[in-house]
């Protein structure tokens, strides 16, 4: 039988702590020392019969909490010193209460104290996974998992942190064992459901998540998956009725109001502006754009034109990744799927390898990092390592095609990793209209973009993004970044269809055209696109919003300057250009 995190709690040792810390308030004391017998009995049931199920333990956990509660916890915490079992129940009581430091404190102390202890070790990642600390939460329950290999909760964090490095194939390893130890867990079906479906097990990804659906009616991210993947499926109506409910259950829903916004195509366009700007106050998020631009300075001190020169003589010969970058927003996923329907080619989504090795060779943790130091890890041993590690990612489920197509957006930051690692690989900048873009970021749901929410700090991006693209053109060779631009391929989709397909060392084929009657794997925010042949109505969209749009385009003002008349003409007047980025502009 699967040993479970709580079997480990020894009744008699909690006990004798947990009074030593309350013996200081004697009246205090008989009214936490009643309670705590009750617990300690039902922990003593629960250590030998295993009886008490998910709620149960869920209530013994909130007692004891409680319990610690009457005392208060800056008292109990002050006097928990070294005691391990008390810290371990801080650490409870604290990540519960949403604060992920210092349970994160209270794990560790109980870590340093028994380094070989899986359950405390699962602590102690799982709240680095809830903290945003992906990395160091992957290596702890990595060695969880190694002291134990029964705990479904550490299983379920390698196989989401898995999922969300793109890693789809480990991810289902993990979260299949996960389920098959503890089956009537609704959030790990769920989670297994979401791996299935970008491996392109869309029907199993189904049933899974239709079964943490009935495990867990409640549960916002079931009828949420059940959602997305039946609009994978091509079934519209079916996921429109489960996004519905997700919003009748949960109305600070974000993610689900975006996409019944896009999907029932709400009009009048005040109306679908309104809709938007709810559910992106439901999930704004904040984002420091200074340490983005400093975190580039950096990056162009280390990849100059003379580094980039001499360590591609040291990448990988592959020609095997096609990358595509720009904007979120910008008509990648109508390149992706174009190139990918071609039959020596496929699509791997999104994938956030790139800027996972690049955070290996230049830490954002802003700190300053001289370049030296930095470059001294290209070596040509770490080289291969990184570019090989990448092609495993790249390859999963798609290793025979000639070329494979990584649509990440933001691996426009890192092109001089790209060059350096892959420089034969091929790389397509996507531009699109700054306003059509910017407001297709606002209006789109992005789990993992910070900046999105907000349209002022979307503005500083796009300048950010331009800025970045200009440097790479000026000290990547020539021609290397093939420029695509999204309108003039939706207004002749084989002329321009054809360059994309050439820089990629591919022939031309009707099948382009017709992408979206192929069953391949969608993974990518504008899913439900996908489904649907080239479209026109993408463009100029922002004049829908035009009595919305006045601080956006004072933002984009230097990228803007050529549609001064045509923006006037919808009651917009527009900034004059500054002069750094009207320089930017002329070289972009």
């Amino acid at each position: 039988m699967a040993e479970d995190l709580y079997s480990h709690i020894q009744p008699e040792i909690a006990k004798q702590q947990f009074e030593g810390i309350a013996q200081q308030n004697r009246k205090k004391q008989r009214k936490v020392e009643q309670r705590l017998n009750g617990i300690i009995g039902q922990m003593q049931q629960f250590s030998a019969a295993n009886s008490l199920g998910i709620y149960g333990k869920a209530r013994l956990q909130k007692q004891f909490s409680d319990s610690l509660l009457e005392l208060g916890y800056d008292e109990v915490a002050k006097r928990a010193n070294d005691n391990v079992p008390v810290n371990i129940e801080l650490g409870h009581l604290c990540s519960e209460l949403g604060s992920s430091d210092q349970a994160i404190a209270h794990y560790r102390m109980a870590v340093d104290h028994e380094p070989d202890n899986a359950h405390y070790l699962g602590y102690l990642g799982i709240a680095l996974q809830k903290a945003g600390l992906a990395e160091e939460a992957f290596d702890i329950l990595t060695r969880a998992m190694m002291a134990n290999a029964e705990i479904a909760s550490v299983l379920h964090g390698l196989g989401v942190i898995s999922r969300d490095r793109a890693d789809y194939v480990q991810a289902r390893i993990y979260l299949e064992k996960a389920q098959q130890i503890t089956p009537g867990d609704a959030s790990i079906r769920t989670s297994l459901a979401t791996v299935l479906a970008r491996l392109n097990e869309h029907e199993l990804a189904l049933k899974h998540a239709e079964k943490g659906l009935k495990l867990n009616p409640s549960n916002r991210n079931a009828h949420y998956a059940v959602g997305r993947i039946l609009t994978e499926l091509g079934r519209g109506e079916d996921a429109i009725r489960h996004f519905e409910k997700t919003i009748r259950q949960h109305k600070s829903f974000g993610a689900a109001y975006d996409l019944l916004a896009r999907m029932k195509k709400i009009t009048p366009a005040d109306q679908a502006f309104e809709h938007f700007r709810q559910a992106n106050l439901l999930q704004k998020k904040s984002y420091d754009v200074k340490h983005a631009r400093q975190q580039f300075k950096q990056m162009k001190k280390v990849f100059d034109s003379s580094s980039l020169q001499k360590y591609r003589e040291l990448g990988h010969a592959s020609e095997q990744p096609v990358f595509i970058v720009g904007m979120p927003r910008s008509g990648t996923t109508l390149m992706e799927h174009m190139i990918a329907s071609h039959p020596r080619a496929d699509g791997a989504g999104e994938l956030p390898e790139t800027p996972r090795i690049s955070r290996l060779i230049l830490p954002e943790d802003g700190q300053r990092h001289s370049a030296g130091p930095v470059r001294a890890k290209l070596t040509q041993e770490n080289i291969t390592a990184y570019a090989e590690g990448y092609l495993r990612v790249l390859r999963q489920g798609a290793s025979n095609a000639d070329r494979i197509v990584d649509k990440l957006p933001g691996n426009v930051f890192y092109l001089g990793l790209i060059s350096i690692l892959f420089p034969n690989a091929a790389i397509i900048h996507a531009i699109r209209n700054p306003l059509d873009t910017c407001i297709s970021c606002y209006f789109q749901n992005f789990t993992n973009i910070p900046w999105a929410n907000d349209v002022a700090v979307i503005g500083d991006i796009y300048g950010l993004y331009r800025e970045v693209i200009a440097y790479w053109q000026a000290v990547l060779p020539e021609g290397k970044i093939i420029k695509v631009h999204y309108e003039q391929l939706i207004e002749d989709p084989e002329l321009h269809g054809r360059r994309m397909l050439e820089a990629c060392g591919l022939d031309w084929d009707s099948e382009n055209l017709e992408f979206y009657k192929q069953e391949k794997v969608v993974r990518t925010a504008s899913l439900w696109q996908v489904r649907q042949p080239i479209y026109q109505s993408s463009k100029m969209r922002w004049k829908n919003y035009a009595s919305h749009m006045s601080p956006l385009a004072d933002a984009l003002s230097d990228y803007l300057q050529e549609e001064r008349q045509e923006l006037a003409d919808h009651a917009i007047d527009l900034a004059a250009p500054s002069g750094s980025s009207w320089w930017n502009k002329l070289r972009n």
